[in-house]
């Protein structure tokens, strides 16, 4: 099974045709994304504003 948008889990569990196992296995899925995109976006946050002032913050 691959990955689902949101909508579509929404709807096959109110379809009865995903198990408790496979919704949580796919909001992992989902979580993991978010996590990775967000880890992205900070980096890149950090990123600007060193080069805006130079210094190094964590």
């Amino acid at each position: 099974m691959g990955q689902y948008d949101l909508r579509t889990i929404i709807k096959m569990w109110e379809q009865d045709k995903l198990t408790v196992e496979q919704v949580i296995g796919q909001i992992l899925l989902h979580t993991e994304v978010l996590a990775q995109r967000v880890g992205s976006l900070e980096k890149a946050q950090e990123k600007g504003r060193q080069q805006t002032d130079g210094t190094p913050r964590k």
